[in-house]
C-alpha cells in the first residue's frame, strides 16, 4: 500500500517543484512577468491549502481512500489543462486543479499511517514516505530539464498525466482504509451529531496554543523552502551565474537530495535518540535558517559552495515532518487527521504566500539588460532568512507530550 501512496506523493512534489526548471519557458511561452510567474506557481498552493481543514475532517469521518481517488481525478485533469494552456488564465486553472488534486496525497497517507502503524513509529514512517515522495523533487530538476530539452515542457506534462492515471488505478485496486476487522470513521457516518463532532475537533485544534506556534513555523519553513527550491532558485542560477538549463537542473537537484537524506534522519532522531519532537525540530529550523543566509549576497559563492548550501537547505528543511508528529501527539487520536491537515494548511499556505510575494518583490526591481537583477534576488532571499528565523524562535514555545 505504501508504494502507490508514496508514488502519488512523489507526483505532488514533482508538480509543486517543476516551475523552477521551466520558469524561463513559461515566461517566454505565456509572456509572463516575475509577478505573474509567482502567482502561477503559487496557484497550486492556494488551491491546495484551502481544502486542507475540511478535507482533514472528512478523512476522519469517511476514510482517506475515497478522497485520495476523487481528488486525483482533478489532478490528472489539471496536468492536462496546464500542458495545453495557451494563455495565463488557462495555465492558472491547470495549476489550481493540480493543487486540488494533490491536496490529499500526503495527508491521506498520514491518516492511513495512523491506522496501520503503531504511534511510536509515526515519525519514522512519515520520514520514509517523505523521502520517497521527495524523489519527485529530484525528477523536477535535472531529469525534467533533459526531458524538456528533448520533448518540450508541454509533452512532458501530458506524459506525466498518463502515469498519474495509472497510479490512481493502482491505489483503487491495492489500498484499504484499515486492516480487516478494525473499526473506522466510515462506520460512524450515520450517527447522530456526526458533523457536530467534526466541528468540535476543529475547535479543539484551533484552541491549542502550541498549534499556532507549530503553524507559524510550518508556514515559514515550507514557504521559504519551496519558494527557493521550487521556483526562484532556477531564475537565480540563470541570472546571477549564467547557468544553462541542464546545468541549472543538476544544481537544483541538491535541494531534494538533501531533503531525502534528512527525512529518515530527523524521524530516527525524534523517535529513537532524543525521544523529543521539539528539540529535533528546533535544531533543524535553526540550521535551516543559517543555510539560507549566504544567498542574501553579502559574499560571492562558487557553484560548488552553492551545491553545499542547497543540500543543507534541503537537509534541514526536512525537520518539518516532525511537526506533524508533534501536533498529532498533543491531541486525541480521533482528530489526528484534522490536526495534521490544519498544520498542513499553513504549510502549503506558506508556499503560496512566499512564491507570490517574492515574485511581486522581484518585479519591483528594474531590469538589468532585459533580465531580472541580482539585487532583486538578494532582497527576496533576505525576506526568506528573516521569516525562517522568526519560525525558529516560535518553535521554542511549542509543548510536547504524548496524548
Amino acid at each position: 500500500m505504501l508504494v502507490p501512496l508514496s508514488l502519488l506523493f512523489l507526483f505532488s512534489q514533482f508538480y509543486r517543484s517543476s516551475s523552477a526548471v521551466i520558469a524561463s519557458d513559461l515566461m517566454h511561452d505565456l509572456s509572463l512577468r516575475a509577478a505573474d510567474l509567482g502567482l502561477l506557481s503559487s496557484a497550486f498552493f492556494y488551491a491546495f491549502a484551502l481544502v486542507q481543514i475540511p478535507m482533514g475532517a472528512a478523512m476522519d469521518l469517511f476514510g482517506a481512500k475515497r478522497l485520495i481517488l476523487l481528488l486525483s481525478l482533478l489532478g490528472i485533469g489539471g496536468a492536462v489543462t496546464f500542458a495545453l494552456a495557451n494563455s495565463f488564465p488557462m495555465a492558472v486553472l491547470g495549476r489550481v486543479l493540480l493543487g486540488l488534486g494533490m491536496a490529499c496525497a500526503l495527508m491521506g497517507t498520514y491518516k492511513l499511517l495512523t491506522i496501520w502503524f503503531p504511534p511510536d513509529t509515526f515519525a519514522t514512517m512519515s520520514g520514509f514516505v517523505l523521502s520517497i515522495g521527495t524523489l519527485g523533487n529530484v525528477f523536477a530538476t535535472a531529469p525534467l530539464a533533459m526531458a524538456v530539452n528533448w520533448l518540450g515542457w508541454r509533452k512532458v506534462f501530458l506524459f506525466i498525466a498518463l502515469i498519474h492515471l495509472l497510479i490512481a488505478i493502482w491505489i483503487y485496486l491495492g489500498v484499504s482504509d484499515r486492516p480487516e476487522g478494525k473499526d473506522g470513521g466510515e462506520d460512524r457516518m450515520h450517527e447522530k451529531g456526526l458533523w457536530k463532532e467534526s466541528m468540535e475537533g476543529i475547535r479543539k485544534v484551533l484552541q491549542l496554543p502550541s498549534f499556532w506556534f507549530i503553524a507559524l513555523a510550518a508556514f515559514v519553513r515550507y514557504g521559504t523552502y519551496i519558494s527557493i527550491a521550487g521556483l526562484w532558485a532556477g531564475p537565480y542560477l540563470e541570472v546571477v551565474y549564467g547557468l544553462p538549463l541542464v546545468d541549472r537542473g543538476r544544481t537544483l537537484m541538491a535541494f531534494p537530495i538533501g531533503f531525502i537524506v534528512g527525512g529518515p534522519i530527523f524521524g530516527f532522531l525524534s523517535d529513537r535518540v532524543f525521544n523529543s519532537r521539539k528539540k529535533v525540530t528546533t535544531i533543524g529550523m535553526l540550521l535551516f535558517t543559517l543555510f539560507i543566509f549566504p544567498l542574501i549576497g553579502f559574499f560571492p559563492l562558487s557553484t560548488h559552495l552553492l551545491l553545499v548550501i542547497f543540500f543543507g537547505i534541503g537537509l534541514f528543511s526536512s525537520c518539518g515532518q516532525v511537526m506533524y508528529a508533534n501536533i498529532k501527539e498533543l491531541l486525541p487520536s480521533s482528530i489526528a487527521a484534522t490536526a495534521m491537515t490544519a498544520v498542513n494548511f499553513f504549510t502549503i499556505g506558506g508556499g503560496a504566500f512566499f512564491q507570490h510575494i517574492m515574485g511581486a518583490m522581484i518585479d519591483r526591481f528594474p531590469l538589468s539588460q532585459g533580465q531580472l537583477s541580482s539585487e532583486a534576488f538578494s532582497f527576496a532571499f533576505g525576506l526568506c532568512f528573516a521569516a525562517a528565523a522568526l519560525g525558529s524562535v516560535a518553535y521554542l514555545f511549542v509543548e510536547e507530550k504524548r496524548s
